[in-house]
């Protein structure tokens, strides 16, 4: 199968070197859109965009549609350029007949499709090999990677940060490239000739607070400080739709799992329990604080809470009436007690 990595397609991109079709499929629609706006941007020159470019849709194209624009010849030009988005909903029956094309794509013409949050039926990508078409698996980063991402792509735009801004955008924007892009393509308006993001940058301008933040329970609860962590839960519950639950409970378990990590490699140096652990000596500050306050049965006890109160945050086991910032402070109570 004629696969390729996200490298080698801006290359071919950038060296004219282009192959008659692309698929970019996959659950990360991030990079699927990266690449389509390279294709859009550098393929066709502006002058002949009129002639030799095509965008299409998949929910309101069809296949004799599809591939009459792609057997069209190029004007004044030496290639067109066709792409084809939101192929993913693009009918069953439609991806039959494009088959056809598949076979014997035209040589002039260069077919992107654009298959997002779904992968493709192996007979057509077969198909696409053969002709000689190229494959791009488009897969979401790892969280334990997603620090190092975000910290690549701030150096890429031509910026540091500390990592306490990189926390703070892993949290609380999640495993969503898309949306930490264009939360900093904000911040950078705000920045101007600035070139350093900070974490008072990221409270002040992403709006996460800095006193009151999954980062600062996850600080106080590692030193049991019962009052931070009430105080923390309040403002919780004041503000639920920049705090939900669904986001707060899986930081906390990921963070007692890695205290409970921690824990088990006691006599390890911190430099060694990171790399085992994929993380970094900073980000485990509070895990290794955390390990003289809570025996390794008492994590095991704590870690094994996470699964039921997932399980009633979801309106499982759990009564009607209850209100989400009841089941946190509930959950915290039985870890400080």
């Amino acid at each position: 199968m004629a696969t390729a990595t996200l490298k080698q397609i801006k290359d071919s991109i950038s060296h004219k070197d282009l192959a008659h079709i692309y698929l970019l499929t996959g659950e990360e629609p991030y990079y699927i859109d990266l690449l389509a706006n390279k294709f859009e941007q550098e393929v066709i020159s502006e002058e002949a965009k009129d002639f030799n470019f095509n965008v299409l849709y998949g929910k309101d194209a069809v296949a004799s549609m599809i591939i009459g624009m792609c057997r069209q010849y190029p004007l004044m030009a030496d290639k067109r350029l066709v792409i084809l988005k939101e192929a993913q909903m693009l009918d069953k029956g439609e991806w039959a007949k494009l088959s056809v094309y598949f076979s014997k794509p035209q040589p002039s013409t260069c077919f992107v499709i654009c298959n997002k949050n779904k992968t493709f039926d192996t007979k057509t990508q077969n198909l696409i090999s053969k002709s000689g078409g190229v494959i791009f698996e488009s897969k979401r980063e790892p969280d334990y990677k997603l620090a190092n991402w975000i910290k690549a792509y701030i150096k890429e735009i031509g910026y540091t940060a500390d990592e306490q801004a990189i926390s703070f955008l892993e949290s609380y924007l999640g495993n969503n490239l898309e949306k930490i892009t264009n939360e900093l393509a904000k911040l950078r308006l705000n920045l101007k000739d600035k070139k350093h993001i900070s974490d008072t940058d990221v409270s002040s301008y992403i709006g996460i607070s800095k006193d009151y933040n999954v980062f600062e329970l996850q600080k106080a609860l590692s030193q049991k400080q019962v009052l931070k962590c009430n105080q923390i839960i309040r403002y919780f519950a004041k503000n639920p739709k920049e705090n939900p639950i669904q986001m707060i409970l899986p930081s906390l378990f990921s963070f007692f799992v890695n205290v409970l990590a921690c824990a088990t490699m006691k006599g390890k140096n911190i430099s060694e329990i990171a790399s085992a652990l994929h993380s970094t000596a900073y980000r485990l500050k509070d895990c290794m604080t955390a390990t003289n306050y809570y025996s390794v049965e008492k994590l095991f006890y704590i870690v094994s809470l996470f699964e039921d109160y997932d399980l009633r945050t979801k309106g499982i086991n759990v009564s009607p009436l209850c209100k989400e910032e009841e089941l946190l402070k509930e959950l915290v109570f039985k870890i400080l007690h």
